[in-house]
C-alpha cells in the first residue's frame, strides 16, 4: 500500500470535474483535460492524481456509493467519494482529517470493501435499469462483457505508411525510450494489425515530433481494424487509383486518414459529416499525414454522388463498446436513446444506399456491442433490401481483444 498525503487543492479539483461529470452532463476526458489547461501550477505527479482519481470515480460510482452506505449513509459528498477511490486503489491516507474521517474509521472501512458485492450492476458499477437491458439483449455474456468494458483503455498508435514504416518508428519509440509492443492481435478471424503498435508507457507522444511530423495517429486497434475491413473488401488492389469511397459518418477523420494510407494515396476519398463542426481539423490533419486523396465535402452535396465503389458508414450509436474510454456513458444511454439511434441508423442505411454503383458495397461499422445496432438492424436492412446480400460481418467484443467494441458488416449490392 503507497502512503500519501493528498492535498485540498488537488481534492477541489477533482471535485470540480465530478460535479461538471455528474451534474451537468459533461465528458469526463474533457473536462479534466480543460482544468489541467486551466491549472498549469499542478505537478505532473498532481496532474496524473487529479485525472486518474476522476477516470476512476466516474467509472466504479454506483460501486463506490454502496460501499459508502453500507459503511456510513452519511458520508455522501464528493470528498468521500475521492476517499473510496484511493481505499480501493490501495493508497494509504496519511491525512485522513481532510476527508473528515480518522484513521480507526479508514481501518474499518478497508473491511467494507473487501466484502463481497452480489448484485452485478452494482459490482461492475451499471445503472440496473440499463444492465437489465443488456443483459435481455446480449444474454448471459453480458456479464463478462460488463466487466471488460471496466478495464483501462489500451493505448494504440496506427503507423501512417505515408510517412514511414512500421520498423522505422519502432527504432525511433525505442530512441524515445517508449516501451511498446507490435504484438496487436484481434480476434483470430480477423489476425494481427501490422500497422498497429500497442504504447505501454507513459508518454508525452502528442507533443513528440514523431506526432507533428504526421509519422502515426492515436487510434484504437478496433477502430483500425474498419479501414482493414474495407481494404480486403477489394478484390483488385491493382486499379485503386479508379476507386472511390465515401466516409459518410467521418467524424474527426481517424478512418478517413486510414483509409487514404491503405490505398496508398491512390483513388478518391470523399469525407463529410452530418455535423461539420467535428471536421474543422481534417484538413490540417491530412495535410499533415501528407493524404493527398481525401476531399472533404459539405454533407449537403452527399446526394450529388453517384456510382460510388464503397460507402463507409460509421453510424451514430449508443457507444457502448467504449465505455473504457468513456466510462460517463454508462450513466447516460438508456433504452429510449438506443431506440432513436436505431431509427437514424436505419435512416442513412435506406437514404444512401443509392449513391452506390451495382457492385458497389457498403461498409457499416458502430462502436457498440447491442445487437440491435448491428446484426439485427443489418437483418431489418437486407429484409426491406432484397437487391443487397451480406458479404461478411465481425464483431469485435472486448472480451476477446485488448481493444473496444465494434460491429462491422460488408453488404455487396
Amino acid at each position: 500500500m503507497q502512503e500519501l498525503k493528498i492535498h485540498q487543492p488537488i481534492i477541489d479539483a477533482i471535485i470540480l470535474c465530478l460535479k461538471a461529470v455528474f451534474e451537468e452532463g459533461k465528458v469526463a476526458d474533457k473536462e479534466v483535460g480543460f482544468l489541467l489547461k486551466q491549472y498549469k501550477n499542478f505537478g505532473s505527479r498532481d496532474r496524473s492524481m487529479i485525472a486518474e482519481s476522476v477516470y476512476d470515480i466516474v467509472r466504479w460510482k454506483l460501486k463506490y456509493n454502496h460501499q459508502l452506505e453500507i459503511f456510513n449513509p452519511g458520508l455522501t459528498m464528493f470528498k468521500h467519494l475521492i476517499l473510496v477511490s484511493l481505499l480501493n486503489r490501495a493508497y494509504g491516507i496519511k491525512n485522513p482529517e481532510v476527508f473528515g474521517v480518522t484513521s480507526d474509521e479508514i481501518h474499518e472501512f478497508l473491511k467494507v470493501i473487501e466484502l463481497p458485492i452480489t448484485e452485478k450492476q452494482l459490482e461492475q458499477s451499471y445503472p440496473e435499469t440499463f444492465y437489465n437491458f443488456c443483459l435481455d439483449s446480449i444474454g448471459e455474456q453480458w456479464h463478462s462483457i460488463a466487466a471488460a468494458l471496466n478495464n483501462k483503455p489500451s493505448v494504440f498508435i496506427r503507423v501512417n505508411t505515408l510517412r514511414t514504416t512500421r520498423d522505422a518508428l519502432v527504432e525511433q519509440l525505442k530512441n524515445l525510450q517508449v516501451e511498446f509492443s507490435t504484438d496487436c492481435i484481434l480476434p483470430v478471424s480477423m489476425g494481427e494489425n501490422l500497422d498497429c503498435i500497442q504504447i505501454l508507457s507513459k508518454n508525452n507522444l502528442k507533443k513528440s515530433d514523431l506526432y507533428n511530423q504526421g509519422f502515426f495517429e492515436f487510434q484504437d486497434i478496433g477502430s483500425q481494424a474498419i479501414g482493414e475491413f474495407l481494404f480486403s473488401s477489394i478484390t483488385d488492389t491493382s486499379k485503386l487509383k479508379d476507386i472511390t469511397i465515401l466516409d459518410l459518418c467521418a467524424g474527426a477523420g481517424g478512418k478517413t486518414l486510414h483509409l487514404s494510407a491503405l490505398l496508398n494515396n491512390e483513388g478518391k476519398i470523399y469525407a463529410t459529416d452530418y455535423k461539420a463542426s467535428r471536421l474543422r481539423n481534417l484538413q490540417q490533419r491530412a495535410e499533415q499525414a501528407g493524404c493527398k486523396n481525401i476531399k472533404i465535402i459539405d454533407f449537403k452535396e452527399v446526394k450529388q454522388l453517384k456510382n460510388l465503389d464503397y460507402i463507409l458508414m460509421d453510424a451514430p450509436c449508443s457507444g457502448t463498446g467504449t465505455f473504457k474510454r468513456q466510462a460517463d456513458l454508462k450513466y447516460k444511454v438508456t433504452s429510449e436513446k438506443i431506440q432513436e439511434y436505431q431509427t437514424i441508423q436505419a435512416s442513412l442505411l435506406n437514404e444512401y444506399k443509392n449513391l452506390l454503383h451495382k457492385n458497389g458495397q457498403l461498409i457499416y461499422a458502430t462502436c457498440s456491442i447491442l445487437p440491435q445496432e448491428n446484426e439485427l438492424q443489418i437483418q431489418s436492412f437486407l429484409k426491406n433490401n432484397p437487391a443487397f446480400s451480406l458479404v461478411k460481418s465481425q464483431q469485435l467484443l472486448p472480451t476477446e481483444y485488448d481493444g473496444d467494441g465494434f460491429y462491422m458488416a460488408c453488404l455487396s449490392r
